[in-house]
C-alpha cells in the first residue's frame, strides 16, 4: 500500500460544504511554499467533515487496491469517497518573485498623475496640442 501526498496544509485548514457539483472545499496555506492551497472534492455528499482540522494531508492511492484519497490529520484520518479532488494552489507570489523589480522616481509617477487628471478637464487637451505645434515652430 504505497499512499503518495498530493497536498499538505500548514496550521489551521478551513471545511466547508459548498452547494453544487463541489460539496467540500478545504481552504488554508500550502506547506511547500506557504502559497494559499484549496482542495475541492466533488461527489462526496455523505462526506462528514470538521469545520476545521490542523496540519492535513491529502494523500492519493491510500486505498487496498492501490485507488482512493485519504484526509490525514492531527484529529484523525478521514477516507475520502470522491469522485473527482480538485488541487489548486496560488501562484502569485511566485509569479511576483520573477519578474525584475522596476522602481519609478515619485518625479515621474507625479508628472504622469497632474498630467492625466489635467487632461480630463474639457479643452487641455487642444492647449496641449497648440503648446506643441508651438515647440515644433
Amino acid at each position: 500500500m504505497s499512499a503518495r501526498r498530493a497536498a499538505a496544509f500548514q496550521g489551521t485548514v478551513r471545511c466547508r460544504r459548498e452547494p453544487g457539483a463541489v460539496q467540500w472545499c478545504l481552504a488554508g496555506t500550502d506547506r511547500e511554499g506557504g502559497a494559499g492551497l484549496e482542495v475541492l472534492l466533488s461527489g462526496a455528499a455523505g462526506l462528514q467533515l470538521p469545520p476545521q482540522l490542523h496540519d492535513a494531508e491529502l494523500y492519493a492511492g491510500s486505498g487496498p487496491d492501490g485507488g482512493g484519497w485519504e484526509l490525514r490529520s492531527a484529529q484523525g484520518s478521514w477516507p475520502l469517497p470522491v469522485r473527482a479532488i480538485q488541487v489548486h494552489r496560488r501562484a502569485e507570489a511566485a509569479f511576483e518573485s520573477a519578474l525584475p523589480r522596476i522602481l519609478i522616481p515619485w518625479r515621474v509617477r507625479t508628472g504622469w498623475a497632474v498630467l492625466l487628471r489635467l487632461l480630463r478637464i474639457p479643452g487641455v487637451v487642444r492647449l496641449v496640442h497648440r503648446f506643441q505645434r508651438l515647440k515644433r515652430t
